[in-house]
């Protein structure tokens, strides 16, 4: 398994990309900056040759994790805190979430429920649970992680509760 090469977000150009555009896979780091490329049209490229992987005849969909623009101030403090208390650790490298059925994608409205959930926000101020967070988020194996995670009260209490925001948002919908 040969490792990944990282890209730097063509709009910052300060970040390392974790997302790539869907019509122009113009690599990207954030919720911000891909705003800020969309505010001009963009196309598929028409490059046939080119060397991005394409799954072969897949129903699955790879979909970007996009965080709300207040949301990438939390981050980047958390991860000044984690790198200033263990220098030596490096950076996950994100890597891209397939999603099988298209139902499991969540709207912006969904994600905007949780974000302003008090509840979620209540529950985030766990440290055990940040931890745990970060590990599923971070290991090479993040199924098998969050399979075990779901046998932890905490974090199933916690994954409750963000299912109950979306299914609140769907109703109001």
């Amino acid at each position: 398994m040969c490792p990944r090469a990282t890209q730097t977000c063509e709009i910052c150009e300060k970040v390392v990309s974790k997302y790539k555009c869907p019509s122009c896979l113009v690599p990207y780091c954030s919720l911000g900056c891909f705003k800020i490329h969309k505010e001009t049209p963009c196309a598929k490229p028409s490059d046939p040759s080119s060397t991005e992987e394409k799954p072969a005849a897949s129903p699955a969909k790879e979909v970007p994790v996009k965080r709300p623009e207040e949301a990438n101030d939390v981050v980047e403090k958390t991860q000044q805190k984690a790198s200033a208390a263990s220098p030596a650790k490096e950076i996950p490298v994100a890597r891209p979430i397939i999603v099988e059925e298209e139902k499991y994608i969540l709207e912006k409205t969904q994600f905007e429920a949780i974000a302003s959930s008090s509840e979620i926000r209540e529950a985030l101020k766990d440290e055990p649970l940040q931890k745990l967070i970060y590990s599923i988020d971070s290991s090479s194996n993040p199924l098998q992680e969050l399979d075990e995670a779901m046998g932890i009260e905490a974090f199933r209490e916690f994954t409750d509760k963000i299912l109950s925001n979306i299914s609140k948002s769907n109703d109001e919908q």
